[in-house]
């Protein structure tokens, strides 16, 4: 714009107010120069742009101080207030005439960075900086710190961020942990040498030289090399520490290491190796996403989840979190309860936080994933709900590796069949169906008649494959609700779900002629048959209201006693038995 000395009365322009004036111009900020009297005496098109002056308030001139402040009032560029006190305020700032830097967010959403100082004749300068991009970038860069907090402190094992100097710029709660180190020992630019020399003193590498360690752990830090191994902890446990290099164009300004107590798996390590690798690759390299939602529950910023699910991050914004993740979770455990019963659906409802929670979900391919949540509430400056914030980790491995163990737990090692530790649990369960809506249910109990003879004559191979053949036969033969265990030896147990004593010997006289019918084992090509004794007992049959395991089976292995008595290879129930 033109200098405007309308002021002064002046009707030229002096060659220094020109030169001055087109500097101004140049500058990529706003800026503007007032006199003592507060009066403006130059300013240039950026500051009538950044602060969206109209061209009428300049057509008489440039506007005083008192103008502007009275144009800003009168559009709410200061907020609400008296109009009069706010106008006044910002005259008595200016006259004082001293250096000032604030920031101020104008109505239309722009922050503006505004920075005075006195000139040494009197009046002052004042510059006008639009830093809303950089205000914006800031806010990104908390957020990206926040949720590498979040992370950090989310996972299971410890880790220490190490830059190029050695010392340790950044460490998790897990680390002090796995490491059994003092709570305050951490600190902020601890030397990586002052950790080792610690672990030394107290004897964590056994019986070494403390400073000859030191040197020797730092001289291979100084490498950069990614490493892995396992050390054998002074109290007896077993760390696993894995270290990565973390490069800059090429060139390692520090490494990531993670900390792993794997004391538990190294101890069962010949029993159950592949659980110790799915556990350790679970727990040492689960994929992790991160993510936000807005009060609705739908996906506001995720990071990380395309290689968990296999859907793409960028499809999951504005998609319902908790619906998709909790439906297969309420499906499978909350059962007749509704979605909006499900117990994770109440503590979202109630804005708790989530720790750890475990979810169950479909990934790519339709295949089960399983993951644990840890959450917290995101209230805005109001106290308002603003939505959840979050960390998902796979434990997808590890919760098969659990299942794994359980049907090893729950399942005869010879013939695949429940144990009666299980057979124990499924009678309870059929007692409380029956307790609640009056059905029968029926035990069977099976044994292989003259079975000592074929140990004693063939072999217990043999032995082995005759009740390897039996236990398929029960199974094959009995419906997918029935159940079938080994008890011991060469008996079996048969639980038959909504069936009374009448069906219980149908269904028993069917598994008699099924074996008796069959080749369970061979020697040398010759057929080697078998058959069974069979009793038979019903929940309707016992005096009680409240049938008994214990009392039960008594009467059913009463009623095999009878069977065997009759001459074998037959069904008794309760009636044979008593007599």
């Amino acid at each position: 714009m033109d200098f405007d000395r309308s002021h002064s009365g002046e009707a030229g322009r002096p060659a220094a107010d020109a030169l001055l004036q087109t500097i101004i111009d140049f500058l990529p900020s706003g800026v503007t120069l007032f006199d003592n009297e507060l009066r403006m005496v130059a300013c240039n098109r950026q500051f009538r742009e950044l602060l969206d002056f109209p061209e009428a308030l300049f057509e008489n001139g440039l506007p005083s101080m008192q103008q502007l402040a009275e144009f800003n009032v009168a559009r709410g560029e200061y907020g609400p207030g008296d109009p009069a006190e706010q106008v006044a305020g910002v005259i008595e700032r200016a006259r004082r005439m001293q250096a000032h830097v604030f920031e101020r967010r104008r109505p239309d959403g722009r922050m503006l960075e505004v920075r005075g100082n006195p000139l040494p004749g009197g009046g002052f300068v004042t510059i006008y900086t639009d830093i809303t991009e950089r205000k914006r970038a800031e806010e990104d860069a908390r957020r990206a710190a926040s949720y590498l907090d979040a992370v950090v402190s989310a996972l299971p094992q410890g880790i220490t961020v190490i830059d190029e100097a050695l010392e340790v710029r950044l460490w998790n709660p897990a680390f002090v942990k796995v490491q059994n180190l003092p709570e305050d020992f951490m600190r902020p630019g601890i030397a990586f040498a002052d950790v080792i020399r610690f672990n030394a003193q107290r004897g964590e590498y056994g019986a070494v030289d403390v400073e000859d360690k030191v040197n020797r752990m730092v001289e291979l830090a100084q490498r950069f090399e990614p490493h892995r191994l396992e050390r054998a902890r002074g109290d007896g446990g077993v760390m696993e520490v894995e270290g990565r290099v973390v490069s800059d164009g090429g060139r390692p300004i520090g490494f990531v290491t993670t900390y792993t107590d794997i004391t538990e798996r190294v101890h069962n390590e010949r029993t159950i190796r592949r659980v110790r690798d799915l556990m350790g690759d679970a727990v040492n390299f689960s994929p992790t996403s991160i993510w936000e939602t807005d009060p609705r529950g739908r996906y506001t910023f995720v990071q990380g989840m395309e290689k968990i699910l296999g859907t793409p991050d960028a499809e999951l914004l504005g998609q319902p979190r908790w619906a998709r993740l909790c439906g297969a979770q309420c499906r499978s455990e909350c059962r007749k309860e509704t979605l909006a019963n499900c117990q994770m659906r109440r503590a979202i409802a109630a804005h708790e936080a989530i720790e750890r929670w475990t979810l169950c979900t479909r990934g790519r391919d339709d295949k089960e994933v399983w993951l644990s949540c840890t959450a917290r509430p995101v209230f805005d400056e109001h106290g308002a709900f603003a939505g959840y914030r979050g960390v998902d980790v796979d434990i997808s491995e590890l919760t098969r590796a659990q299942r794994e163990l359980e049907q090893i737990a729950l399942h005869d090692t010879l013939t695949g069949l429940a144990n009666r530790r299980k057979f124990r649990s499924r009678f309870e369960l059929e007692l409380a169906h029956r307790m609640r809506s009056g059905s029968s249910f029926a035990l069977l109990l099976v044994d292989i008649d003259f079975f000592k003879q074929i140990n004693d004559r063939w072999g217990h191979l043999v032995g082995d494959e005759c009740l390897k053949g039996v236990a398929n036969l029960l199974s094959s033969t009995l419906r997918a609700v029935d159940l079938v265990a080994r008890f011991g030896g060469e008996e079996f147990l048969v639980l038959l779900s909504d069936t009374g004593l009448d069906e219980a010997f149908v269904v028993a006289e069917k598994l008699r002629a099924a074996v008796a019918a069959a080749v369970p084992a061979s020697i040398d090509g010759q057929a080697l048959h078998l058959t069974v004794s069979i009793g038979v007992t019903a929940s309707s049959a016992v005096a009680a209201d409240t049938p008994d395991f214990d009392h039960m089976l008594e009467q059913a292995d009463r009623a095999v006693y009878a069977a065997k008595h009759a001459g074998r290879n037959r069904v008794c129930g309760p009636a044979a038995a008593l007599r």
